[in-house]
């Protein structure tokens, strides 16, 4: 007998959440960490490695990945446990994983430059940020996008395949 959908995603969704919760946070707080000349003097847009060199290919490059993955993983889930009866052609769902993938993608990182440049028009010229606190907020917002874009595409699945 088939379980609901609801019951399969949920132990699955917990453990994907928390394993790419804690993986970004880990890895998008120590690159910029160790990836910046001196601490003390961390720009937005100019010198040797900027926030914007770590900033913008996470804010990429994250939704990209996560969501093409936990859309392969539900899947691959929901097909093992036979869940729906009417499979689509695995051309249609290339497709569907790859156009909210890079949807995902770019309208984050059209967010995040927006967002650089509002704040980069509103400081002074030759202001510059402490890289250790700059470190941190990249954990703390790789980590939120990583729950962010694992719950999304759940959902979209969810619709997707009602039970």
């Amino acid at each position: 007998m088939n379980q609901p959908i609801n019951s399969i995603l949920k132990k699955f969704t917990q453990r994907q959440v928390l394993f790419y919760f804690i993986t970004n946070v880990i890895i998008n707080a120590l690159v910029p960490y160790f990836g910046f000349d001196d601490l003390n003097a961390v720009y937005m847009f100019r010198g040797e490695h900027p926030i914007a060199r770590f900033f913008l290919p996470m804010s990429l490059l994250l939704p990209l990945c996560i969501t093409i993955d936990i859309l392969n993983k539900t899947t691959a889930l929901l097909e093992k446990e036979q869940v729906f009866t009417v499979l689509p052609p695995k051309k249609i769902k290339v497709r569907f994983m790859l156009k909210t993938a890079f949807l995902n993608a770019i309208i984050t990182l059209l967010l995040t430059l927006a967002a650089m440049l509002g704040i980069h028009a509103c400081l002074p010229e030759n202001y510059s940020f402490n890289g250790t606190l700059l470190s941190i907020l990249s954990g703390i917002l790789a980590g939120g996008m990583a729950v962010f874009f694992t719950l999304q595409p759940i959902h979209k699945v969810k619709k997707l395949y009602p039970h």
